[in-house]
């Protein structure tokens, strides 16, 4: 890799390649311009592609400046024991494939995300049309009663009478009188004078009516957790935590501008969201580490375990007879998308039966990343340490480090699906129903296939990165044996 990465025709070829990208780019966008017929996406596309030739070139140039001191550093350390220290030269390279791999991924985000923006906006209901939400604030509270009753923890219960001034829209600083909050156990919060809030209203005749205090505006409060989290994981984890945060920011990119829209334009569920981890895994990666044979077996055993995840999921559906019409926690939404689905086209309308297996594979996709990862980068750090291990000592050793990451991880996965239905699972041991009525029942069949599934992915991704990443740190073993 060093000899190669250290010969100019190799920089000069990349160099050649990002002009030839840059060239084009410019003569698509010049042909756009001539035919007024710029896209709003396939400008994107265009300008992503310039870009990436830019920085491909500049990276080029900078490292063929570079390349003869490389080469008068690399000749007196050949004889050192530090033969598994990347050259500069290797760095460089990886680097540069690294861009390349996310300049495409660029270019198929944007590709997914035009196609996203063809699904037709869904129709609001005759109830929601017509409804304005605005931000506002409480100027006094000017009437009301309301109580806490003791064996209900002291909720309050009742209603208070506000005056509110409107802080946005196009009624800005109009103040409304006579505003109800209506508080319950089960919805409402107790307001103070200062308090910003959202209401709603429509119009009619052109004047303001069926005003309503929505709730409490947690904007603000919500930025501040959010900092806050941004902040402790920048400065634990440093420029690592600040790539982690990116890689995150892009995964939720992707699933609300390309995922979703795709997904009720009447996608194919399962296919679509498995893309969609490839895509997210092979990014997220790629800015963490770069391109190199750690990232190549995290990313393969990634796939890997999030496919064996699908596929016993669907499995398991199929011998329970459950499918996505069943998830219980999820009914009055399932109900809601059923209405969705009425109104679209049999051709092009959202499939609601594998929105369980859907949803189990972006559940399992973070922990099988952090498995994949870790054992990767354990194996290429034991590769490091003794080349001369053999491939089934390797493999040995891959697997001792794996099986105790199958026990916290799987552990974790359980119970973060227990945690998110804990609620329910409160009312229903309350019923105190027997063990076939519990074992026959909807929600507990749905909620096992969530939890065995998504550990299913982690058990097996397991043994499928041993075996990549033994395969690919293989080749570590032969050059030795070459050398001596």
């Amino acid at each position: 890799m060093d000899s190669i990465c250290t010969k100019k025709p190799l920089w000069y070829s990349f160099c050649a390649f990002g002009g030839a990208a840059i060239a084009a780019a410019l003569a698509a966008l010049t042909v756009c311009l001539i035919r007024q017929s710029v896209k709003v996406v396939p400008l994107l596309v265009l300008l992503a592609i310039l870009a990436g030739g830019v920085l491909l070139v500049l990276l080029c140039i900078k490292t063929i400046k570079t390349l003869p001191d490389v080469i008068a550093e690399a000749k007196p350390k050949r004889s050192l024991p530090q033969k598994n220290q990347p050259s500069h030269g290797s760095l460089c390279l990886s680097r540069c494939i690294a861009i390349i791999i996310l300049i495409l991924c660029g270019v198929f985000f944007l590709i997914f995300y035009s196609k996203a923006q063809e699904t037709q906006s869904i129709p609001q209901s005759t109830v929601q049309s017509g409804i304005q939400y605005e931000k506002g604030k409480v100027l006094a509270i000017t009437g009301g009663t309301y109580q806490g009753q003791q064996d209900m923890e002291d909720v309050p219960v009742g209603k208070q009478i506000l005056r509110v001034q409107i802080t946005s829209g196009e009624h800005k600083g109009e103040i409304l009188s006579d505003v109800t909050n209506n508080l319950s156990y089960l919805y409402g919060t107790l307001l103070e004078v200062g308090d910003s809030v959202t209401i709603s209203y429509s119009y009619t005749n052109g004047v303001l009516d069926d005003i309503q205090l929505q709730d409490y505006d947690r904007t603000v409060p919500l930025l501040i957790v959010l900092a806050l989290f941004l902040i402790i994981t920048i400065l634990i984890g440093g420029k690592i935590g600040a790539k982690s945060l990116l890689g995150l920011a892009l995964t939720i990119l992707c699933i609300f501008t390309v995922l979703i829209p795709l997904l009720l334009g009447g996608a194919p569920t399962l296919l679509t969201v498995f893309a969609t981890c490839a895509l997210v895994t092979i990014v997220e990666f790629m800015i963490l580490d770069g391109f190199h044979r750690k990232t190549v077996c995290a990313i393969l055993g990634t796939l890997a375990g999030v496919l064996l995840a699908m596929l016993f999921a669907q499995l398991s559906c199929s011998l329970m007879r459950i499918d996505g019409y069943k998830m219980y926690t999820a009914e009055p939404t399932i109900e809601a998308l059923l209405q969705i689905r009425q109104g679209q086209e049999p051709s092009a309308a959202l499939q609601i039966g594998d929105l369980l297996v859907g949803g189990i594979l972006i559940a399992a996709l973070g922990a099988v990343n952090d498995v994949a990862m870790s054992i990767s980068s354990a194996m290429n750090e034991l590769i490091a340490v003794n080349p001369n291990l053999t491939r089934k000592e390797l493999f040995k050793s891959g697997m001792n480090i794996g099986r105790d990451m199958v026990g916290t991880m799987t552990n974790t996965l359980i119970l973060a699906l227990a945690g998110s239905s804990f609620v329910l699972m409160i009312y229903l041991s309350s019923l105190e129903p027997s063990f076939s009525q519990l074992m026959s029942s909807t929600f507990f069949s749905v909620e096992m296939v969530q939890a065995l599934s998504s550990s299913i992915g982690v058990i097996l991704a397991v043994p499928f990165s041993v075996l990549i990443g033994m395969l690919l740190f293989g080749h570590t073993k032969k050059a030795t044996k070459k050398v001596k």
